[in-house]
């Protein structure tokens, strides 16, 4: 017959093993940790996946719609055949362009302490070069510096700059 002691024991495995093959107890589900894991990354990716294809949609119909505010607008930035907004009077055109030289060391004129140097780009004139001469104080630049100077717009409204970059005097003749 088996003894008392035997007999606990027995019972004490027994337990033991009903535990262990528990499902519903507080540990049962840790084997499966890594399932559960590889669940939640693949949810987060797809989760930031949508995300950015959310972003690229919204920015790309924000694209087109100033794409498309820009195209029905006029020169004057008003909205074409708009009759609430003033037409805005264009901007004057560029002054006409001072006559072209060729610049020599000894046959051309030039005002200024630094006539021998575009004061635009601050190069030394070399025999050859092309050179404008503004036709009001006399002062002369690479044919492209001043070109591009009377070309850039100083403002948003799109104003020249129709002066001298040394003396600010009138472009056009007086």
């Amino acid at each position: 017959m088996a003894t008392p002691e035997h007999a606990h024991a027995g019972r004490g495995n027994a337990t033991a093993t009903a535990i262990a093959t528990n499902r519903w107890g507080p540990y049962s589900g840790a084997g499966d940790f890594a399932g559960n894991m590889a669940i939640i990354l693949a949810s987060l990716l797809a989760a930031l996946a949508l995300a950015l294809a959310l972003h690229a949609g919204v920015r790309c119909l924000l694209r087109r719609r100033r794409q498309r505010q820009r195209q029905g607008r006029g020169v004057d930035g008003a909205a074409e055949g708009d009759p609430e907004k003033p037409a805005v009077a264009e901007p004057a055109p560029p002054p006409p362009l001072p006559p072209l030289l060729v610049y020599s060391a000894s046959g051309t004129r030039l005002a200024g302490a630094a006539a021998h140097e575009c004061a635009i780009c601050l190069a030394e004139f070399a025999e050859g070069d092309a050179v404008r001469a503004m036709p009001a104080c006399g002062h002369g630049f690479h044919a492209r510096c001043i070109e591009r100077w009377l070309a850039v717009p100083t403002s948003a409204a799109g104003s020249r700059r129709p002066s001298c970059p040394t003396c600010r005097a009138p472009a056009a003749p007086p």
